[in-house]
């Protein structure tokens, strides 16, 4: 059963925002990039320019990484990382977790595209352990650990089951790759540093549009030699786009804006789940692992988007994208991911307003 995604047309509509940073039109982005130091840089053609140098150094220095460079998107990214792998091992198999983004939402790309074949470990509602890696029985060319792992429920593996699971791929001589999509956001939740936590594995991709809020972009970090290799398989992906400006800028305007500001989102994300415990209210992840986690829902998926979509059309708030199914009937979930627009509200006003949706959609 798919998810239920609310009219993106009537969020444009809406004049209070609960979820992320809100709304950012093309007119707002435009704004930015205007305002932007960076603005009067030559333009990047091909991937080459000086500021898309800039922004591949800078995520390079906060990573720990000798080199970064930029795809327009993380399917991209990833698949060149997983093919150079391919390549260097000659073999096919690639470790992932069945709800990972690689195995579940990229429409089977890297199996289709190449003769890589997933090896999916791991619980259904948690991130895959060192035991679970243990059993895999074939030849690796590479794991993949996602930060955090967003379809079971925004979870990240403890600090001390990475660095085993790191330790344990430097001792077989196989890649470790970090699907780092969240890892701006979850961050905080480890209390170490970004490059603490990349230096756990070889390469690591993190995004420009989630956290930080541009209108598109991905980097990959590690090893300047590595990432030579992924040149060729960015250019036969599509990849070499003739200007990737407003990814660029933006990603600049988040690293300086958004970036700083992750350890407060956490700590609201935190709060919330707290009040909601308290309440007739949906319930949260027993432990928030970024900015974001998963609400549970006891009523069924279609009466909650009903609600949520009345709630935009006539009071003008919006609360959430989408719902989706769960396999308990008469439960649903929704993600609840805290931003600029979320730090506006006062939690216990959150929770009294979800605690009258769930009051409506039992209703």
């Amino acid at each position: 059963m798919s998810s239920i995604i609310l009219d993106r047309t009537l969020r444009a509509t809406c004049r209070t925002f609960l979820h992320g940073h809100g709304p950012i039109t093309p007119r707002l982005w435009m704004e930015r990039m205007l305002a932007m130091p960076e603005i009067d840089l030559a333009g990047d053609e091909y991937n080459a320019g000086p500021s898309i140098d800039l922004l591949q150094g800078q995520v390079a220095g906060l990573l720990g990484k000798p080199s970064a460079l930029f795809f327009p998107k993380a399917v991209v990214g990833q698949q060149a990382v997983l093919f150079a792998h391919r390549e260097r091992t000659g073999r096919r198999l690639v470790a992932v977790h069945p709800k990972s983004h690689i195995a579940a939402d990229e429409s089977d790309a890297v199996e289709r595209l190449s003769d890589i074949r997933l090896v999916r470990i791991g619980p259904d509602d948690a991130p895959f352990t060192l035991a679970d890696l243990q059993g895999v029985k074939e030849p690796l060319a590479a794991v993949v650990v996602e930060l955090p792992l967003r379809n079971a429920g925004f979870r990240a593996p403890s600090w001390e089951e990475l660095v085993a699971i790191s330790l344990w791929c430097q001792e077989q001589g196989i890649a470790l790759h970090l699907d780092g999509a969240r890892l701006w956001e979850t961050q905080p939740f480890y209390g170490r540093s970004l490059a603490e936590i990349a230096a756990q594995a070889d390469s690591i991709y993190v995004s420009l549009y989630k956290g930080l809020g541009a209108p598109g972009g991905a980097l990959i970090a590690g090893e300047r030699a590595f990432l030579e290799t992924l040149k060729p398989w960015r250019s036969r992906m599509g990849g070499n786009l003739y200007t990737a400006f407003p990814f660029v800028l933006g990603g600049l305007y988040g690293l300086r804006h958004f970036l700083p500001r992750m350890a407060d989102y956490h700590t609201y994300a935190t709060a919330l789940a707290e009040v909601l415990s308290m309440r007739d209210a949906p319930w949260a992840a027993d432990r928030v692992m970024c900015n974001s986690f998963r609400l549970v829902w006891p009523v069924a998926e279609p009466a909650l988007a009903a609600v949520l979509e009345r709630t935009a059309r006539e009071d003008g708030v919006w609360c959430f994208g989408r719902v989706m199914p769960l396999p308990v009937r008469d439960h649903c979930c929704t993600e609840m991911v805290v931003g600029e627009a979320t730090m506006a509200h006062d939690a216990g006003a959150i929770a009294d307003r979800f605690a009258a949706l769930l009051a409506a959609a039992r209703g």
